[in-house]
């Protein structure tokens, strides 16, 4: 999910897209944009229940996971990275007619089908043609709680015009959670000279097919990706609602220094997993850095207060008394607030073996020589329960290793997602020689982890809203290359060892 800048199709080539996809029809017993007849609270940010009608959450599990605009009964538009990375539509649920996220009085549809624009593009900061229409399994039925947005002309121009973004998205940088209700700012569109100031956005921005829009403070956020941007105009009397763009990417959320300012420093455009995309900060409160010689070294995963999960290999031939352990930390130029610790106990597990191709048993249990304590940076991570199997679930990796074979390591904690392969769909692959029933596979065309990832945690989302650590990044032949997914150590499989060698710690729950 990204974050706070807005994309715009050309008017004419977006409706040309749309028409194709959705081959679309007018059905005149109803209006585009209208507004429904709660009006928004006076000063605030939350809307009145079914004021934007056309607004839709698009829920991976129970997960927030982008936004959306319906544009006719059957069609919803959205960013084209909804459904890429990792995600497909069939994984999607549309929640209709939505405004508090704990109430069911919303629809929930599935969908049929999802077509991204055939040139969309994407590097580590920003997507290009960042458009796409969903099909949903079941035609709407308007009514003032669900109704379609409109689509804009080309003689219509939006410059000077305040423009309205909404969504269910965090409220704040680094924020653990989504909003409960529907959230509503007012931002103006950033000529493209001034956003162009910032070398970030120099070089990512495409002015024909992306805009900048900016209100200091206000901002969309992680989750409202997708989600329309829209505005009314005074050709229909300012009655009717038009959708002038799609978020779609940006650095942070309302932070001032964007787009007027250079930072944050050029090189977060190209550090990254392989594939992935930058972390918002301390969104992983759980991932650690482990340096050898202040370099990056592995990763790992806390789970109590004094204990750290990572993989065997990374201490198996490496003295840990050397190496150092930085807790709830994002940008490895930024030290200020974080816990620096030594090692002072490892434990690697007692079946740990190793050839030339694989790692076996890759485990390992490191005590930290000072206890942490937990904040909103600095938190454990669940442990699987034992035996659970992951098969065909979306899950997350997150490190600070290298961005491709023979490059370096990334400054910021950077992200992909990541399908977990069932172990028939593992066996079928060149791996099969080296496997065993104690590893499991991962791989999305190209994105995997790479060295210096080795440790990290691989997490997925539950159904309970917490994040658990499906696996441990263990071994794999080369970086994103679809002959070989990459291993990873099962953790479901090693839970009572866990406890054993780390019952003097405290979790959140002791």
């Amino acid at each position: 999910m990204k974050q706070s800048w807005i994309a715009l199709f050309p008017l004419s080539i977006l409706i040309t897209f749309i028409s194709t996809a959705a081959e679309q029809k007018v059905n005149k017993s109803c209006e585009c944009g209208i507004a429904g007849k709660n009006r928004r609270i006076v000063g605030g940010t939350t809307v009145q229940p079914h004021e934007y009608p056309w607004l839709v959450s698009l829920m991976l599990g129970p997960k927030l996971h982008c936004g959306g605009a319906i544009i006719t009964d059957l069609h919803v538009l959205t960013a084209g990275h909804c459904i890429t990375f990792g995600v497909n539509f069939r994984d999607l649920t549309v929640y209709v007619g939505m405004h508090d996220r704990l109430e069911n009085s919303f629809i929930t549809l599935r969908v049929a089908s999802g077509i991204k624009h055939p040139s969309f593009t994407s590097n580590a900061v920003r997507d290009i043609n960042d458009i796409a229409v969903l099909t949903l399994n079941k035609k709407l039925k308007f009514t003032d709680k669900v109704r379609p947005i409109c689509l804009p002309t080309e003689a219509m121009d939006f410059k000077n015009v305040g423009l309205t973004v909404a969504g269910w998205g965090k409220t704040r940088q680094g924020a653990l959670t989504s909003s409960r209700y529907l959230l509503e700012t007012k931002v103006q569109i950033v000529d493209s000279d001034k956003c162009r100031k910032s070398s970030i956005y120099r070089d990512n921005l495409v002015p024909d097919t992306m805009m900048c829009a900016y209100s200091l403070g206000k901002d969309a956020c992680q989750g409202d990706s997708g989600g329309p941007l829209f505005a009314t105009h005074r050709m229909t009397h300012n009655k009717k609602w038009y959708q002038v763009g799609i978020v779609s990417w940006g650095i942070d959320c309302a932070m001032p220094d964007y787009p007027e300012c250079g930072r944050p420093s050029d090189t977060v455009v190209s550090m990254r997993i392989v594939g992935g995309r930058r972390t918002a900060p301390h969104s992983y409160p759980w991932t650690v850095a482990i340096l050898k010689h202040n370099r990056m070294h592995c990763g790992g995963a806390i789970i109590t207060n004094k204990h750290v999960l990572s993989a065997g290999h990374c201490f198996k031939w490496d003295n840990y008394k050397i190496m150092e352990v930085l807790v709830g930390l994002d940008n490895l130029d930024k030290l200020k607030d974080v816990a620096h610790r030594n090692i002072s106990k490892v434990v690697i597990h007692e079946g740990f073996t190793s050839t030339a191709v694989r790692d076996e048993n890759d485990i390992a249990l490191a005590t930290l020589d000072e206890p942490v304590e937990f904040s909103t940076t600095i938190l454990p991570i669940c442990l699987p329960k034992p035996g659970e199997d992951f098969s065909s679930k979306v899950g997350t990796i997150v490190g600070w290793g290298r961005i491709g074979v023979e490059k370096s390591s990334s400054k910021v904690l950077m992200k992909a997602l990541l399908r977990i392969l069932t172990d028939e769909e593992c066996m079928q692959s060149q791996l099969k020689e080296h496997l065993k029933p104690t590893m499991m596979c991962a791989f999305s065309k190209g994105k995997d982890g790479c060295q210096g990832d080795s440790g990290g945690p691989f997490i997925v989302f539950e159904n309970d809203f917490r994040y658990v650590l499906a696996g441990v990044v263990s071994w794999g032949i080369g970086c994103a290359d679809p002959r070989y997914p990459g291993v990873y150590t099962k953790v479901s499989h090693y839970i009572d060892w866990i406890k054993k060698h780390s019952k003097d710690g405290l979790t959140c729950d002791s």
